[in-house]
């Protein structure tokens, strides 16, 4: 799979030792086996921060990195892959998956659920012990590149959800996650396109084995086609509600750049911002759906549609169906 250069943020440098530092361990020694100043200002390329967490993972034997309650001795993640690649299809392998880590752990709590949405949802049992969130965004986004080298193709999410406040990185998450990325809210989760779902699983023993031996370097870079600016615009214009959307002025000002930059910019991704807008307003609409006790008529101001019937129209351009249907569908 082709790669894109990318390089991660010294923020990620602090946080990846927190675990161990918590612990007592020497994390001078942890930084100077992966190359790594005390200190760093700069970005990094994606291998010493897999050097970084090959050396956490090596001195602790935990593949949590000292973020829960108890070591996730290495070779477990080895393991629940293995029984990953037997499986038919993504859908199987994400069950399959999460049920492994919900049947040999209890400090976390991983759920795979398919309803009116495909979520798969993180929960820590003492969230104090990864105070920066770390192992959150890491334990996420290695599911979600896993299902990548699972079916050897792109795996579409629709969102993600964090249960805590947008942090200073908030401009990372659309280097880690090619979606909408939202705050505040009630989980930890990624929310699957059930498109998706039903892609094969493409990956032997062999090709396996090769996987285990990089990682997690194959899981730290970025696949060729997430549209990182793209998904920076659509995670700083927030949920999709209409008091909320802003004009595109501000959205470029916000990135130092004139509209028409901007424009040309999204237009180079094969996206634009009136395709951003309908995305997170479709987003939005559907998790309104879910709520029964809503109108439709009420979604469809939350929305920014005066008139039922434009929404009606707008929402089946989206998804095919129609609100009513739609909301029929999420209650089967």
């Amino acid at each position: 799979m082709h790669r894109k250069t990318q390089t991660i943020s010294p923020y990620y440098q602090n946080v990846i030792i927190r675990g161990a530092k918590r612990l007592n361990y020497n994390t001078e020694e942890l930084l100077q086996a992966a190359g790594l100043p005390e200190v760093s200002t700069e970005r990094q390329p994606p291998e010493k921060a897999t050097n970084l967490i090959r050396s956490v993972w090596q001195v602790m034997d935990d593949e949590f990195m000292g973020f829960t309650q108890q070591r996730c001795k290495q070779g477990v993640f080895a393991i629940m892959a293995r029984q990953a690649i037997q499986c038919q299809t993504l859908r199987e392998a994400l069950i399959q998956g999460t049920h492994f880590y919900q049947t040999i752990r209890n400090d976390i709590s991983l759920s795979f659920i398919e309803g009116s949405e495909a979520v798969l949802t993180l929960q820590l049992k003492d969230e104090s012990l990864d105070p920066d969130h770390f192992l959150i965004e890491f334990f996420l986004l290695i599911w979600h590149r896993f299902s990548i080298w699972l079916v050897g193709q792109k795996v579409p999410l629709k969102y993600a959800n964090f249960k805590y406040p947008a942090p200073g990185h908030v401009k990372e998450y659309s280097l880690l996650l090619p979606c909408h990325c939202r705050f505040n809210k009630n989980e930890n989760s990624i929310v699957f396109d059930r498109s998706a779902l039903s892609l094969p699983i493409k990956q032997k023993e062999r090709e396996l084995k090769q996987f285990l031996k990089n990682s997690p370097a194959d899981l730290l870079s970025k696949p060729m086609f997430h549209s990182s600016f793209t998904t920076q615009v659509m995670n700083y214009m927030g949920e999709g509600n209409a008091d909320s959307m802003p004009l595109i002025e501000p959205v470029a000002s916000y990135f130092n750049m004139s509209s028409r930059n901007l424009r040309r910019r999204l237009k180079e991704e094969g996206s634009s911002y009136q395709t951003i807008k309908d995305t997170l307003r479709q987003n939005h609409a559907m998790k309104l759906l879910n709520n029964n006790e809503l109108a439709i008529n009420q979604i469809a101001r939350e929305v920014g549609f005066n008139e039922p019937a434009g929404f009606t129209r707008a929402f089946k351009q989206w998804t095919g169906q129609s609100p009513k249907q739609y909301r029929i569908e999420g209650q089967k």
